[in-house]
């Protein structure tokens, strides 16, 4: 190698090492790729600088949360159901979602459960018991509640209680009264309405008084009317009384003439029209307008239904004069402050006179709710718990329930006295004028708190 060549080596690797004096090793062709790796290095630098940008993105985030606004209240969600439309009894179950809705009302007016407001999601079961089944799954499963109350038919609520019991949810049913309801043994069933077992005692008693011997059912074809009629045939049986006579039409009939026509041939002392919803008030015109009752002959014994006075006059006239039926509730001769209290609220409110359903779903609301508050907590079985210890007074009277998990029904008692309010008020109540409003009517039994004669005759 000439001298020029090699000093111009020299001059270069002068160079080089000068540029790269802390990066190790003599100059090298690697040390090129070195120097690359320098400028990555500046790159990162860069998206250091990045970085300190989005820490004060952060920075500015954290503000946002320290001035947004609280979020809101949590609610407590509740399920009601019960008849709203045909071919159910749909002004027992109009006035049990409008009484539900009050006490709803009223607790979140005093501040709520729990510190939180409450909501009545109510679903219109028609009085059908496939409707029932679906109405309680989808309040549960898709609205989210944590407790059910309501329902009037008792055949929709042995399926209602399927649902509850599968799920746990805790159910204070307000009016059904098959014995069945609480003769499940359910942990999670609650009954504030009596069974029928109870309910027809008092109309068995009363027709033994007044001394009618025979007697004709036409009773809807349905779980409740069955029970109903076995029911009152037993214990007929047991007081004397044989010549009992059972029928069974669909209640959504709309003419029950050719059933009336028959009975008519061999006229009774006692026809019992056990049908609820529209089909009572038709069956009450129909015997009426072809002369079988009721008349000095044959008393008529209307469903229940007959205590809704407005709809009842407006779909009898006349004929309703002289029909008594049972009444699940407290007359004006027995009513305590809370009852008064609550039937002038609910005029007030709804412009018309509450009937018995209204007032056991009143009460039933605000005993389920009543236990959330007492278990501290949503929590199913702590619910339960709650309920089986509660004790209240309501406009029903003082309500508690004797037989519990910690008080198992003894042997000799009815199974239907499981979660069973034991001391339910029935009275037999009969309209003796025409157009006479419920708050009129004198009461005819128990006879000790009667207001009127025990039977009043055309």
């Amino acid at each position: 190698m000439n001298r020029r060549s090699t000093l111009s080596l020299c001059l270069v690797a002068l160079v080089l090492g000068a540029l790269v004096a802390s990066c190790g090793p003599a100059p090298t062709p690697e040390v090129i790729r070195e120097t690359v790796v320098v400028e990555k290095e500046v790159e990162v630098t860069k998206e250091v600088e990045v970085q300190v940008e989005v820490e004060k993105t952060v920075e500015v985030e954290k503000e946002v949360v320290v001035t947004a606004t609280p979020p809101p209240m949590e609610t407590i969600l509740i399920g009601g159901f019960g008849p709203l439309s045909a071919p159910g009894s749909y002004q027992s179950g109009t006035q049990m979602r409008q009484a539900s809705e009050m006490a709803v009302d009223e607790i979140n007016e005093a501040g709520g459960i729990l510190g939180m407001e409450v909501e009545l999601v109510f679903g219109d079961t028609e009085g059908l018991p496939e409707r029932g089944t679906a109405v309680t799954e989808r309040l549960i499963t898709q609205n989210k509640v944590v407790g059910l109350t309501g329902e009037f038919h008792s055949a929709v609520a042995l399926t209602e209680m399927e649902v509850a019991h599968k799920y746990g949810i805790p159910t204070v049913f307000a009016e059904p009264w098959a014995d069945g309801v609480t003769a499940s043994g359910y942990p999670e069933i609650f009954r504030l309405a009596p069974s029928i077992e109870y309910y027809s005692s008092i109309a068995t008693n009363y027709m033994v008084a007044v001394g009618w011997e025979t007697i004709v059912f036409v009773v809807e074809d349905t779980d409740y009317g069955h029970l109903q009629a076995e029911g009152w045939v037993t214990q007929l049986e047991a007081a004397g009384i044989t010549d009992v006579e059972v029928i069974y039409a669909d209640p959504a009939t709309e003419d029950f003439t050719p059933i009336l026509q028959r009975i008519q041939q061999a006229p009774p002392d006692l026809l019992a029209g056990v049908i609820t919803g529209i089909g009572n008030s038709r069956m009450v015109r129909q015997a009426c307008e072809i002369g079988l009752a009721p008349t000095a002959e044959t008393a008529y014994y209307a469903s229940s239904d007959a205590q809704y006075d407005e709809d009842f006059w407006e779909n009898v006239g006349d004929c309703g004069q002289y029909v008594f039926f049972t009444f699940v509730g407290l007359p004006e001769t027995v009513w305590n402050e809370k009852t008064a209290a609550f039937v002038a609220a609910f005029e007030e409110r709804y412009d018309h006179t509450p009937g018995a359903p209204s007032m056991e779903a009143y009460d039933a609301t605000y005993m389920l709710l009543n236990a959330i508050e007492d278990a501290g907590t949503t929590e199913p079985a702590a619910v339960i718990e709650a309920l089986e210890n509660i004790e209240m007074t309501g406009v029903l009277g003082d309500l508690w329930f004797e037989y519990t998990s910690a008080n198992p029904v003894p042997e000799g008692e009815p199974d239907w006295m499981w979660h069973q309010w034991p001391t339910p008020s029935v009275y037999i109540i009969q309209y003796t004028e025409a157009g006479q409003m419920l708050g009129d009517a004198p009461v005819v039994f128990p006879e000790e708190v009667a207001t009127g004669p025990l039977y009043t005759s055309p």
